[in-house]
């Protein structure tokens, strides 16, 4: 066709006489070279779309009607690997139906956006937001992106714990003047009394009020330890001679009760650190470890160098947290001990707080381990 290449549509026809005989053949022809074009360019353009939402850093993926996926990118695929034929509710869910209430369906008959959360089987959290997508051959299509705010959540969670602590330390340093006054005035009264001569049949109960008065100022001092404007004395610390330091106290506190401590100290820069404040901290983790295993136990303490943060770890050999505690972890007044008073863990909070470093926590049915990560000296 005037020197140039054309692709044509043909179709012949046969052609019959009265008798039912083919005589001949009908045959016809069509130019289809520019809709041929037109179909590359739709899937060129189609391609070109795909290759931008291939390098997203978020999960999208595009569904038809019937659940099946059109496309998923690579940040899916990497997490949830290839569909292949299944179906999002068979891939997702394990399911041979499709899911109650499904938002994708219901962009499917309004045609309107929807927005909610997933927590996905990798115990991810996601924000997915679904939009009606028309693809490029009029196909009515659910394009879905999935935002993970695991980290986001974690890190509300992290704030929110640590402004029920700073209100409660701020509420105890105004509060613990006005206490601690009279308490003392009591206290050095009944000492006065317990030691007249008139008073010895009545010393042991002189002693268990002096007792008790010296429980309730010791609450009130870690009660002012969650306070976020405590002052710290940072200095250069080696945190393996703090370990060391307290290994004696730590290891006979375990031996009275049939357990053993364990050090796996690795080698460690020196952090900027408050002496006083990393001690407490490590006790407090220590102690709770102890508490949590049988008879028997290790507990293990390391330090090592993480993705350029120093971590010190606490490991118990005990039966775990379970899943519904973990989130209440650090929120003061919580406790499962039946003479605790919910103070140790927000403390230990507090002080990584006051030292720009963070707590995390790893738990199964084999013990739990508590990890503090402290960014290196600049």
């Amino acid at each position: 066709m005037n020197g140039k290449k054309a692709i044509l549509w043909t179709k012949a026809t046969p052609l019959y006489d009265s008798h039912g005989q083919i005589i001949g053949a009908i045959e016809s022809i069509r130019d289809i070279t520019e809709l041929r074009k037109a179909e590359q360019a739709l899937e060129a353009e189609r391609q070109r779309l795909y290759a931008v939402l291939n390098e997203l850093p978020a999960m999208v993926i595009l569904l038809a009607r019937d659940y099946s996926f059109r496309f998923v990118n690579r940040f899916f695929q990497e997490r949830y690997g290839n569909p292949e034929r299944k179906t999002c509710y068979e891939l997702m869910y394990h399911r041979q139906t499709p899911c109650e209430n499904c938002p994708s369906s219901k962009v499917f008959q309004t045609q309107k956006p929807e927005e909610w959360t997933w927590n996905s089987p990798d115990e991810r959290t996601y924000t997915i937001y679904d939009y009606p997508f028309i693809d490029v051959d009029g196909t009515l299509l659910v394009l879905e992106m999935g935002i993970d705010i695991t980290e986001r959540k974690k890190l509300e969670q992290e704030i929110l714990r640590l402004d029920r602590l700073n209100l409660i330390g701020e509420m105890a340093a105004g509060l613990a003047h006005e206490i601690r006054n009279p308490m003392t005035t009591v206290r050095d009264f009944l000492q006065m009394l317990s030691n007249k001569k008139s008073q010895a049949e009545y010393r042991p109960y002189y002693n268990l009020m002096i007792e008790e008065l010296d429980q309730a100022n010791k609450i009130i001092s870690e009660f002012l330890s969650l306070a976020k404007n405590k002052v710290v004395h940072l200095q250069a610390q080696d945190l393996n001679e703090i370990v060391m330091s307290l290994y004696p106290l730590i290891k006979a506190d375990a031996l009275l009760t049939d357990k053993y401590i364990q050090l796996d100290l690795g080698k460690i820069p020196v952090l900027n650190l408050d002496l006083k404040e990393i001690r407490q901290l490590i006790l407090n983790l220590v102690r709770n470890g102890l508490e949590a295993m049988s008879p028997g136990g290790v507990l293990t303490i390391s330090t090592f160098i993480d993705d350029e943060a120093v971590v010190l770890s606490v490991k118990d050999q005990g039966k775990g947290i379970e899943p519904e505690l973990l989130e209440k972890l650090g929120t003061p007044f919580f406790t499962t001990k039946d003479t605790g008073t919910g103070l140790g863990l927000p403390i230990c909070y507090s002080i990584a707080a006051r030292h720009n470093a963070k707590i995390t926590v790893d738990t199964d049915s084999t013990g739990t381990c508590f990890y503090v990560r402290f960014k290196q000296r600049v």
